[in-house]
């Protein structure tokens, strides 16, 4: 999904040793024997400890203020600490564990949380380099994990913690999410591939598709390869849940234009037909959570699996100018946006789709 890349990033917290020292103390009741910063996060800091008794851990720490960040990224840390608890209460996905999390800025001035340390490998290193039936079993093991984190269901779509693109109706809350970026690109003085207004008149064009989505339902969202680990050939855990969404689960990044493979929606299919089986048809309360996904007519899946790219693409370019990324990237990321709009305009042409 991303430009491979070490990423450097204004909003990105540098810690001291002192620091360090403290909250290590706090947490474990020992000190810290090494921290090694981990430079491939967008967003957040990120560092792995090793603990004078011998134990490892993750830090993760937020932005000291959320002034001058874009309108998505407000409250990330809180949602991906709230959401990896909810989604690890499933029991069926694997996650690190969550061993404490402070938002009361008395240690240091930013909140952060530690966490259990995976063993395994990014997937997104090592991912080529895997025999295509290992990435099979992977990419299968990701659709089936993707479809239980789907089963979450809440009152309102739009980011997980509500705001103001909340709704109890998908194609408000989706076209909120994209005038937010959009607004960000404004506030910016950003020039994008096309204009805001042909964007926004697309977006109206295919409202209809979009009031096919019911449910709101759970997402990670921002779940790349980079943000899944592996290890024996199998999926041993996922992270960074901070952009999570209620929403529709085929903008998962698993859906989308770099998705996985087809193994991946194998897996989904699999689980899903699963859940279906295993649903107790007099547990009425509980429809909502093993209802079939994807929803809605063929046609409109097809034009939302073109529109949801989109949005991320989108992210991609304005997030450059809000953390500082360097001229390349955001080269990069202005050419991905223009290839983006393009191939939204000929999925969503009415000869393609009829």
């Amino acid at each position: 999904m991303r430009k491979e890349q070490q990423m450097e990033s204004v909003t990105k917290r540098r810690f001291t040793t002192q620091e360090i020292d403290r909250i290590v103390r706090a947490a474990f009741g020992c000190g810290c024997r090494s921290a090694e910063e981990l430079s491939e996060g967008w967003a957040n800091s990120a560092y792995v400890l090793e603990l004078q008794d011998g134990r490892s851990a993750v830090l993760k720490a937020a932005a000291e203020s959320e002034e001058g960040r874009m309108r998505c990224e407000r409250g990330l840390m809180r949602t991906e600490v709230e959401v990896m608890k909810r989604v690890k209460s499933l029991g069926t996905v694997p996650l690190p564990e969550i061993y404490v999390y402070d938002d009361s800025k008395s240690l240091v001035p930013c909140e952060y949380f530690l966490m259990e340390k995976l063993t395994g490998n990014s997937y997104d290193k090592i991912r080529e380099e895997l025999p295509k039936n290992e990435r099979d079993t992977i990419d299968r093991e990701l659709g089936g994990y993707f479809r239980q984190i789907h089963t979450l269901t809440g009152t309102q779509f739009g980011y997980y913690l509500p705001s103001g693109v909340s709704s109890s109706a998908w194609d408000q809350s989706f076209i909120a999410l994209m005038q937010d970026v959009m607004q960000d690109g404004k506030d910016a003085g950003l020039q994008l591939p096309m204009s805001y207004d042909d964007l926004q008149k697309q977006l109206e064009l295919h409202r209809d598709a979009l009031l096919e989505v019911r449910t709101p339902r759970l997402l990670h969202w921002d779940s790349w390869a980079g943000n899944v680990f592996v290890k024996n050939g199998h999926v041993e855990g996922l992270i960074d849940f901070e952009r999570a969404l209620w929403a529709d689960p085929l903008m998962e990044y698993g859906f989308g234009k770099f998705g996985y493979s087809e193994a991946f929606e194998q897996g989904y299919r699999e689980a899903d037909a699963r859940i279906q089986h295993d649903f107790n048809a007099a547990d009425l309360a509980n429809r909502g959570e093993a209802e079939s996904l994807p929803e809605g007519s063929t046609r409109s899946q097809d034009i939302r699996r073109a529109i949801y790219p989109l949005y991320l693409d989108l992210v991609m370019r304005v997030e450059c100018y809000y953390r500082g990324f360097g001229d390349e990237h955001t080269a990069w990321a202005q050419q991905n946006l223009q290839e983006g709009w393009e191939r939204f305009l000929n999925l969503t042409k009415p000869d393609f789709l009829s």
